[in-house]
């Protein structure tokens, strides 16, 4: 579902990072960039759905939802991303267990202007649809640019 590549933390431009002679890849396929403040860094490419219904079909979980809170943060990617304490109105795909659930947005990588240069798409109140697959334990919108839809009431479903 990803692909990742070498990137330079700070441009987030690709291919600008030059490995060093000591530095290691924690992630098959990338490499390190030298960096201020070090350490591995992966670019992730995300995979790009042509449509809702191929988002649906490729998570993990599937809900009409919204965020009731911010719950804490986690890294994955070695990124910073922000999880949230999603209110579950209807499941419409997988089990992700009864009530209320923490999700994390996934963050974009090797990107400027902060963790979330767009916004977090489950920092809002509105109703929305979340496509999301876990990642160890936790659960994770399916990428950081079409994890979630907006859904307002009286929506139709994108999908089937």
């Amino acid at each position: 579902m990803l692909l990742t590549s070498c990137g330079d933390k700070v441009t987030g431009e690709p291919g600008t990072a030059e490995p060093t002679a000591n530095s290691t890849s924690s992630i098959p396929g990338s490499t390190s960039s030298p960096v201020p403040g070090g350490g591995p860094v992966a670019c992730v490419d995300w995979v790009r759905f042509e449509t809702p219904q191929d988002e649906y079909d490729n998570a993990g979980v599937v809900l009409i939802g919204k965020s009731v809170s911010r719950a804490g943060e986690t890294s994955i990617y070695g990124s910073k991303a922000t999880t949230h304490l999603v209110e579950v109105e209807q499941v419409l795909k997988g089990d992700p267990g009864e009530g209320n659930l923490r999700i994390t947005s996934m963050p974009p990588t090797c990107t400027v202007g902060g963790t979330y240069p767009d916004g977090d798409p489950l920092d809002t109140d509105q109703r929305v649809i979340i496509f999301a697959t876990k990642q160890g334990g936790d659960w994770f919108t399916i990428t950081p640019a079409q994890g979630v839809l907006p859904f307002p009431e009286g929506s139709e479903l994108p999908f089937h």
